[in-house]
């Protein structure tokens, strides 16, 4: 067993033994095997996926519950507020994103490394105090809500590392998934890096941390070039029109979304409000990039946010001023990082600047 499993193992050893036996969750199995080497049949909690666009490891159960209950914006998410929680209970908060996209020491950014981690810790206790209500909630069809929560769960695939795609949460296969990685009591990766040769990709890192479960990140996409609209089909359409577009039940027309016919928007009333990346038609998403650019290049920070006043979203040609990547690179003066779901990896960040840096070009 892997040093990166070993000191996960003995964390959740540790948690089990203190917080008891949770009854309804059912048995834990953790690693996929017994004692002596017997393989389990069914999900275990230690499988691991990645994020297709971007390569960015999770725990099966993690991922599920990360993309479906809140992913840093909607319902579940700390930072999720009135109309942006779709019913959920305020302080009922799972939020299991990753803590650092990096090394420790290129982490120290708003907030410092040391605090993100006690907020890991606190929302896996937070799952952990909830265990049993949402693996019932999930089979009886009420989490996420119905259409509503289908709409707003970000439906970024993620893959496996044979390459088959991780279930829909309404699928029975999914939540047996969830309800083991919640018997096992929610073990999370906390931390990535990039792995130095392929051959380590999705294994530990090579660094401990006493604290945090670091595992490699995957193969990710091709990287965009930079222009908006490549720009905007690998990372704002995939991981912001789920907050900063409407919700929208219509069956795409556009042949190369990458959600296929699903059009994502609707997971946060406030976040739209500040800044609109969807287009005008509703029923064909092709020039959504074209339409969301006035919005984002030269255009000052809507008055609606916490950042009006501060200066450009993008400032052509000026990426250290630009509000959008400063949010990014999680050096924010106002609001919070973008995205909200954890920051994206550096190679894509430096896209983006790049992109600023060359005058913000549409094509």
């Amino acid at each position: 067993m892997s040093v990166g499993r070993v000191l996960a193992l003995s964390l959740l050893l540790l948690a089990i033994a203190t917080l008891g036996c949770k009854r309804d969750l059912g048995e834990c199995n953790l690693t996929g095997t017994t004692s002596d080497g017997t393989e389990i049949d069914g999900p275990a909690a230690f499988d691991v996926a990645y994020r297709i666009t971007d390569g960015m490891p999770m725990y099966e159960g993690q991922a599920l519950v990360q993309s479906t209950c809140g992913d840093g914006a909607f319902c579940h998410a700390p930072g999720a507020k009135g109309g942006d929680r779709f019913g959920a209970p305020a302080g009922m908060n799972f939020d299991v994103s990753l803590v650092c996209n990096g090394d420790v020491a290129g982490c120290q950014t708003n907030p410092p490394y040391d605090d993100r981690v006690q907020r890991l810790n606190g929302e896996q206790n937070n799952i952990r105090n909830w265990a049993e209500g949402m693996i019932q909630e999930m089979r009886a069809g009420a989490m996420p809500p119905g259409e509503a929560g289908r709409r707003v769960r970000n439906n970024t695939p993620w893959l496996r590392p044979d390459q088959s795609e991780l279930p829909s949460i309404d699928s029975a296969e999914a939540q047996e998934i969830v309800r083991n990685w919640l018997a096992c009591d929610a073990p999370a990766i906390g931390r990535t890096e990039t792995p130095p040769t392929d051959a380590d990709q999705l294994q530990p890192c090579g660094a401990s941390d006493e604290e945090v479960i670091c595992v490699y990140s995957g193969p990710a996409a091709d990287l965009p070039d930079p222009n908006w609209n490549d720009i905007y089909w690998t990372i704002m359409f995939t991981q912001c029109v789920s907050c900063h577009g409407p919700a929208n039940d219509n069956v795409d027309s556009n042949p190369d979304n990458p959600f296929g016919d699903e059009i994502p928007g609707g997971a946060s009333p406030a976040a739209l409000a500040v800044l609109d990346l969807s287009g005008s038609n509703t029923t064909d998403t092709t020039n959504w990039a074209e339409d969301s650019y006035p919005a984002v290049v030269n255009a000052s920070a809507s008055t609606a946010g916490s950042c009006a006043g501060q200066g450009l979203v993008v400032e052509v040609s000026n990426s250290d001023d630009s509000i959008m990547v400063e949010k990014m690179r999680g050096e924010q003066t106002c609001g919070g990082e973008m995205p909200l779901g954890g920051l994206l990896p550096q190679p894509l960040v430096d896209v983006v600047a790049e992109w600023v840096d060359l005058g913000a070009p549409l094509d």
